[in-house]
């Protein structure tokens, strides 16, 4: 069996100027790719409001969670590398970057985690941890390990964490996975999109369907337990029968898990979109014509459906947490974790305390003087309030059981009522006590929960991540 290298399954080419011209963005530039409303609805939009406020709420919650030095925690780290900037990704990333940019960002992290560390208290238990934004099969064997052991050296993460990170199938190798599984990895998501050929091409990533079956092969002989593979419905070019033989690939690789993401073209919003042949979109009635056949053959294959759009193997621990109402939707993903406070580390990452959400500086240039400064980097904060936490707790509910008891939806009855308006359209049904989501209305599921937002509430269109 061959190694896949970055140059496997590629032309050769040079890539094209839409590409060539987001590798030189300034690195002062905002970089706003946190999660938004669509990838998770327990994101909503980046709040007005300044930096030193923020600040001052980020200590408060900082010291209130300092007072409780028993209690676990979960890290979300941004890494904004990628090797190319894929058309249909929205992610403001740094493309081919330089190993010692890579190098410094991965430092600011360290010093990052030291300075949470100080003052929240150390020794702390860490439950999940997370890599991704980007990829961290950008950084090196020896970055990880730095990044790592800075956090070992700062709280305590048990044999069960749960390690995660996303990986571009095409920059992974055999070494690769063995030292994320040896740092403590437990699962990888490979994003993969399409394996058509002509979709390939209209949006700039090219990766043969024996790429990804060579790296699970890799990945599974690593030791790494589970394998997500990232798909994306209504990408360019694609139709019924190119759509439904990529999926039968997928399921024959098996993966422990698939996740269906879809694809929104907000151009205005992602500059390498404008590459994208608008004409060549599929329409939105086909786009739900493939979402039902994805849901229908990766059932009849054996996946149950998680949530909006994650499908795992009977025997995942999520499958489990379900049946055992233990499925919780956190800032990261879909996890039989129990709730903990989130940390964001990184460019624009996004954190969440006691009900408050934090946003890092999205400049990098600013994150990191910030840092070279001894200052948290928080810019943007949302503060918890008794309905801003009702509203979390529904909207986590709704994705987790697809329903919502009316007692779950004290405070927040006009949310209650939108949601409910919904039944005319046939995606919920209407009991005495409860509303329940219906099969059609699986496949909107984060659209239902923004009927639970804050009146007024403009959440962002869906994000089109690559999952690289």
């Amino acid at each position: 069996m061959r190694t896949p290298s970055p140059s496997d399954d590629s032309t050769g080419d040079r890539p094209p100027a839409s590409v060539l011209k987001i590798t030189k963005l300034d690195a002062g530039a905002s970089m706003c790719w946190q999660p938004t409303p669509a990838t998770n609805p327990l994101v909503q939009g980046m709040p007005p409001g300044g930096a030193a406020s923020a600040r001052a709420l980020y200590d408060a919650a900082l010291q209130a969670l300092a007072a409780r030095p028993d209690e676990p925690v979960a890290v979300s780290t941004r890494v904004p590398f990628c090797a190319a900037h894929c058309f249909c990704c929205d992610r403001d990333i740094r493309a081919a970057q330089p190993d010692e940019i890579i190098d410094d960002y991965v430092s600011g992290l360290v010093e990052e985690i030291r300075e949470v560390a100080q003052a929240i208290g150390g020794r702390r238990e860490l439950l999940q941890f997370h890599l991704g934004g980007g990829t961290a099969s950008e950084l090196t064997g020896s970055q990880l390990a730095r990044l790592v052991q800075a956090m070992q050296s700062v709280w305590r993460m048990p044999a069960d964490i749960d390690m995660s990170c996303e990986c571009d199938p095409r920059r992974v190798s055999q070494t690769m996975f063995e030292v994320l599984r040896g740092l403590g990895f437990r699962r990888v998501s490979l994003g993969v999109l399409d394996l058509d050929p002509n979709v390939q091409q209209a949006i700039g990533r090219r990766q043969s369907a024996a790429l990804i079956d060579d790296v699970c092969e890799l990945a599974r002989s690593a030791g790494i337990e589970y394998i997500n593979l990232d798909l994306m419905i209504g990408l360019p070019r694609q139709t019924m029968a190119s759509w439904c033989a990529t999926v039968e690939r997928l399921i024959a690789m098996g993966p422990e898990r698939i996740r269906l993401a879809r694809y929104h073209h907000r151009p205005w919003h992602a500059p390498a979109q404008v590459a994208i042949d608008t004409e060549s979109l599929p329409s939105p009635a086909l786009m739900a014509e493939l979402a039902r056949a994805s849901a229908e053959m990766l059932r009849n294959a054996g996946y149950r459906w998680i949530g909006a759009d994650q499908f795992v193997l009977e025997h995942d621990e999520l499958s489990r947490a379900m049946d055992d109402g233990r499925l919780r939707r956190s800032l990261i993903s879909y996890t039989a974790a129990p709730a903990t406070p989130m940390i964001g580390l990184g460019v624009g990452a996004v954190g969440e305390i006691d009900g408050s959400m934090f946003w890092n500086d999205g400049s990098q240039a600013a994150w990191r003087n910030a840092l070279r400064h001894q200052h948290l980097p928080v810019a943007q904060a949302r503060p918890a309030t008794p309905e801003r936490v009702q509203r979390r707790a529904a909207v986590e509910r709704l994705l987790c059981t697809l329903e919502l008891p009316a007692a779950d939806a004290r405070g927040i009855e006009e949310g209650y009522g939108r949601l409910a308006a919904r039944e005319a359209d046939g995606l919920v049904r209407v009991l005495d006590d409860r509303i329940l989501v219906t099969e059609a209305g699986r496949h909107a599921l984060h659209a239902l929960c923004t009927e639970l937002d804050e009146p007024g509430a403009q959440p962002e269109g869906r994000s089109a991540r690559c999952g690289c």
